[in-house]
């Protein structure tokens, strides 16, 4: 994921986090480990992208609001998705990001 091109340009600045599910007791029929790269552009735009072993990649566009990530649209590999059809463990994951993106840890 890390080598892809940025989502919305060359000057979009890229953060990633690794995230053990099961240090952050996120469990059920999720992965053990989740990869989320995070871009955002010249006009605060976010693009959050989640990855984890034999699981879909999904792609988030979101906005930080009151410390929250704010997800406006959701992507399935590539393809538009309802955020209903989003596993639990990626909107935990997603929920992780905005706190780490809003300075907890």
């Amino acid at each position: 994921m890390a080598s892809k091109q940025p989502v919305h340009d060359g000057n979009a600045q890229t953060t990633e986090f690794d995230v053990n599910l099961a240090d952050e007791r996120i469990r059920g029929r999720s992965p053990n480990h989740a990869r989320a790269v995070v871009s955002v552009d010249a006009n605060s735009t976010l693009r959050v992208e989640i990855e984890a072993a034999n699981q879909l990649d999904w792609q988030l566009d979101a906005r930080m609001v009151n410390g929250t990530l704010d997800v406006t649209r959701t992507f399935c590999e590539g393809h538009s998705a309802h955020d209903v059809d989003m596993p639990e463990w990626v909107e935990r994951v997603a929920d992780l990001v905005g706190e780490r993106l809003d300075g907890g840890t």
